[in-house]
């Protein structure tokens, strides 16, 4: 399941990412979604960042650290900055 900007992408549209295929370029020219730059291609700059999420389950639920949120269901969701022109 992936979901940009809290919106699910449809499976026929995810299936168009390619193995050879930055996140970057994912982004840009598959989603049309261009706020995110190329600028130096190696990650240094800043232009490409991106923030990824994801789910992690824990068998117990308690304070997390920064840039988690507690979840009902016993796990948190942690957020990562990265640099789609490497990804």
């Amino acid at each position: 399941i992936l979901y940009v900007n809290g919106k699910q992408i449809s499976p026929d549209l995810a299936r168009k990412a390619r193995p050879n295929q930055t996140l970057l370029s994912f982004l840009r020219d598959v989603l049309r979604l261009t706020g995110s730059k190329l600028g130096c291609a190696e990650g240094g700059c800043g232009a490409c960042t991106v923030m990824i999420s994801r789910f992690e389950k824990s068998n117990t639920a308690s304070s997390n650290d920064e840039g988690t949120n507690d979840d009902n269901d016993g796990g948190a969701i942690k957020h990562y900055a990265v640099n789609a022109c490497l990804m």
